[in-house]
């Protein structure tokens, strides 16, 4: 596998990123197509291409807003072939080790998840994706219902948020900047929007990891 950063919002290596993106996101949590196409011009977005030869086996998405101290791993999927295999793994460890200031500094990445509280059709996939991430080290906000601005079709589902790489306690107010950075810059929604305080409100200071 190597492992190469997109930067053109054209041709093949878009084209068989965005059938895998497709094929494996969720629709209610797909953005369309031209918002991916900004995020591979966009200087804050890494978009990142896994291949084995000249095909397409995997890509992620990683969010490095400027001096916000934290990324997002937006998505990351494998083509249905090659799951299983430890190609996710590889992927994300690579992707994560991205995710560092201009100085070198690692930053905590985080992730949104669908969750398993939710009594759904893919109840078993959720706990699945949940302990994958487990496995690679990441942790979860504890206490947090996360809700995801994204509009779409019909209601958001549960969603958690898990974290790579932070301390077992975080400040709240860490907390608060990083989801008005993600309604604001991801979402394009306001960062004074009310479901930051319904999220937040119950969550003690410092907010536990684990």
């Amino acid at each position: 596998m190597t492992l190469a950063q997109l930067k053109l919002s054209e041709g093949e290596p878009f084209r068989q990123l965005y059938a895998i993106y497709a094929a494996s996101i969720t629709p209610r949590e797909q953005k369309p197509e031209d918002w991916l196409r900004a995020m591979v011009r966009a200087p804050e977005y890494r978009v990142w291409i896994a291949k084995g030869g000249s095909r397409v086996l995997g890509f992620s998405i990683l969010f490095l807003p400027p001096a916000a101290g934290f990324a997002l791993l937006e998505y990351m999927a494998v083509t249905p072939e090659r799951r299983g295999q430890g190609l996710g793994g590889k992927l994300f460890r690579r992707t994560a080790n991205h995710a560092a200031t201009p100085q070198g500094r690692k930053l905590p990445v985080l992730l949104e998840i669908d969750s398993e509280r939710e009594a759904s059709s893919d109840r078993t996939i959720r706990k699945s994706r949940e302990r994958f991430y487990r496995r690679l080290g990441c942790m979860k906000i504890a206490g947090l219902r996360y809700f995801m601005p994204l509009h779409g079709v019909g209601p958001a589902p549960e969603m958690d948020l898990m974290v790579y790489g932070a301390e077992p306690r975080l400040p709240r107010g860490d907390l608060k900047r990083w989801l008005e950075t993600i309604y604001r810059d991801v979402y394009h929604c306001s960062p004074d929007d009310p479901r930051i305080a319904q999220m937040l409100q119950p969550l003690p200071d410092p907010v536990l990891v684990e």
